[in-house]
């Protein structure tokens, strides 16, 4: 048995997160769907500058062509990726939970999340996160959320053994995404990273095997090791069951403007849903 004192990831976050591709990054195609948010509402807000949060260390948000980035902040819950691959100044930076944002923090006319609303239980605490969102975001401010969600059919485990044999995966982030899926019986009950890891090392049992029949670089086997002891739990929820969410109940603050798929692996499950506040 492994000491209390080993039960630590081999590499940090910042080591690992640039090894990390699509998509569990956000593709070019991602980033321009996110990029449009900004520039629609400052087209219809001409003179003004948007006040923008973004839920989540995803450096590549914080890189995007902001009107001023001053005005841009973030707030993410874990400390280590808070620190580690967010760019921007600390005081731009705020570890918290994103159901503790409130009135107090002011009003945003902006708010992007890529690919985290499924780190939240679902539906319960999404719907929470809907509510918090609905009391900082003045009507007419825009919402974009990238998801990863699930294929229509679930993929049976077996077939992800398959097709990674096959040579039909193309690297770590895309394997890891589909074992998740694979794993999920439904988004209510969701799953956890550390049966994805154990997962892994059972279809994976010969790592140099592994790595010679793929040609993946050694070093992505940082990437499935961040979910070896990892106690977080996933939700992976589809375009409509997040519409519910948002904007299924009678009075609900949102209204979807769009959804988009940019290109990249799996782009077709990883679409970015643009929601405007009423």
């Amino acid at each position: 048995m492994l000491s209390p004192q080993s039960r630590t990831f081999t590499r940090p976050i910042g080591e690992v997160w640039p090894l990390t591709q699509p998509p569990l990054r956000p593709s070019a195609g991602n980033l321009m769907a996110f990029q449009t948010v900004i520039d629609d509402w400052t087209s219809a807000h001409p003179g003004r500058t948007p006040r923008a949060l973004v839920l989540g260390a995803t450096p590549e948000l914080w890189s995007l062509a902001w009107p001023d980035r001053d005005k841009v902040s973030m707030v993410e819950p874990d400390p280590e990726r808070a620190e580690q691959i967010w760019p921007g100044p600390e005081s731009s930076r705020r570890v918290a939970r994103w159901v503790t944002i409130g009135p107090g923090d002011g009003l945003f006319d902006i708010v992007l999340c890529d690919a985290g609303l499924h780190t939240l239980a679902y539906p319960n605490v999404q719907t929470n996160l809907r509510r918090h969102l609905a009391a900082v975001m003045p009507t007419g401010s825009l919402l974009a959320v990238r998801l990863i969600a699930p294929p229509a059919q679930r993929e049976p485990t077996v077939s992800v053994a398959s097709e990674l044999w096959a040579g039909n995966i193309g690297d770590m982030s895309q394997l890891l995404i589909r074992l998740s899926h694979s794993l999920q019986q439904s988004p209510t009950v969701g799953v956890r990273d550390s049966a994805v890891w154990l997962k892994f090392c059972g279809l994976c049992k010969d790592w140099d095997t592994l790595l010679a029949r793929t040609g993946w670089s050694p070093m992505s086997l940082a990437i499935a090791e961040r979910y070896r002891f990892s106690p977080v739990n996933h939700y992976f929820v589809s375009p409509a069951e997040v519409l519910e969410v948002f904007t299924g109940t009678e009075g609900a603050p949102f209204e979807m403007v769009r959804l988009v798929t940019g290109g990249g692996p799996m782009a077709a499950q990883c679409p970015v849903i643009t929601l405007e506040r009423r």
